[in-house]
Parts: C-alpha cells; sequence; structure tokens
C-alpha cells in the first residue's frame, strides 16, 4: 500500500507482549507519523491508555497478567469510544466473537503485515 495516511495528530498504543513483534509494528506505524506508545502486558496497556489517551489500541490478545480481553473491558469503561484492534495468533470464530465481545472494533490474525495495519489505519482513522 503505498498511500500511507499522515497520522501525526493520533496516538496509538501497541501492546503487544512479543518485543519483536511490537518492533515490527512500531516500524510499519513510523511511517504514519503517529505518536507510538507500547505495553507489553495488560496491566501496563490500562495504565498507557489511561495516560496517553490514544485514538487507536492494537491489542494483543494472549498477554502476560490480564489479558487482552480484561485490558480491553478495562480500558473502555474510561475510553469507550477507543478504537480497539485485536491481534492474535488465535483464528477461530469462537475467537473472533470473543475479542468483539471484550470491546474490540476489528480483529487481525497474525502474522500481521504492513498492508494490514494499513488497511485497519485506513478504515478506522
Amino acid at each position: 500500500m503505498e498511500n500511507i495516511k499522515d497520522l501525526s495528530n493520533k496516538t496509538i498504543l501497541v501492546v503487544e507482549d512479543d518485543k519483536f513483534t511490537s518492533l515490527i509494528i512500531q516500524n510499519f506505524l513510523a511511517k504514519t507519523k503517529a505518536k507510538i506508545v507500547t505495553a507489553y502486558n495488560g496491566e501496563q496497556a490500562v495504565e498507557q491508555a489511561r495516560a496517553h489517551n490514544p485514538d487507536l489500541i492494537f491489542m494483543d490478545l494472549k498477554l502476560p497478567g490480564i489479558s487482552g480481553h480484561e485490558a480491553t473491558r478495562k480500558i473502555k469503561e474510561f475510553l469507550p469510544n477507543t478504537i480497539i484492534i485485536a491481534q492474535t495468533a488465535f483464528v477461530t470464530d469462537a475467537d473472533r466473537a470473543e475479542a468483539l465481545d471484550s470491546g474490540c472494533s476489528d480483529f487481525l490474525t497474525k502474522p500481521l503485515s504492513s498492508d494490514k495495519i494499513y488497511r485497519t489505519l485506513d478504515k478506522f482513522l
């Protein structure tokens, strides 16, 4: 996708316990010029969301401590309109339904590609 939006007025929170995957996502997002904030577990996700009021969150669902599902529910209590995109290697219909039920706006399957990331940003921002 060649036409990458300028999101320099947006904040994106990347919640991913795997540092390598987090860096890949951050690398894709850097091209958008958005402010990028990171968290590596569910508790940090809630803290970072509260501190930075992100426009969009990429939320890994399988996290140490509280899960991505639980972190999503907690974030939605104080940021009900924030867009949260679930990202997971688990791809069953039940997994998708659980993510959407917890408050996620959409669902991406791993491995993540730049095309998946940019299409999602284009759809929601």
